[in-house]
């Protein structure tokens, strides 16, 4: 699987949409992390309904990823995030770190109350 395979980029009037097509561990975190790190433009919507799955070195391309975008000034928000995904991310403090409002579940709510 290539990179272009990993991430698929759908440009909007709104944006671009980044949509992450596989699990963010140790196998593809590489190839995913050099496809989000060509993003220069936002807002950016990443896409994470395909993520089924995260490990550490996915935890840490997408956390160093939020903080490329947003030191650039880019307006970035996670949408489509399976519940399993963001129980890891609220466990390693990720939700925190970033704000609940950044991180939108599959079943539509923005973090959990």
């Amino acid at each position: 699987m290539g990179v272009a395979d990993e991430v698929v980029q759908v440009a909007s009037p709104q944006g671009l949409s980044l949509v992450v097509t596989c699990d963010l561990d140790f196998e593809r975190a590489e190839r995913v992390a050099e496809a989000l790190a060509r993003c220069d433009r936002g807002p950016v919507t990443l896409d994470l309904t395909r993520c089924q799955f995260i490990d550490s070195t996915g935890i840490g391309v997408l956390v160093d990823t939020l903080r490329t975008y947003q030191d650039r000034g880019i307006e970035v928000r996670a949408v489509r995030v399976r519940p399993s995904v963001f129980e890891v991310l609220e466990i390693v403090g990720a939700v925190d770190v970033f704000g609940r409002n950044l991180f939108a579940i599959e079943d539509g709510t923005i973090g959990r109350p």
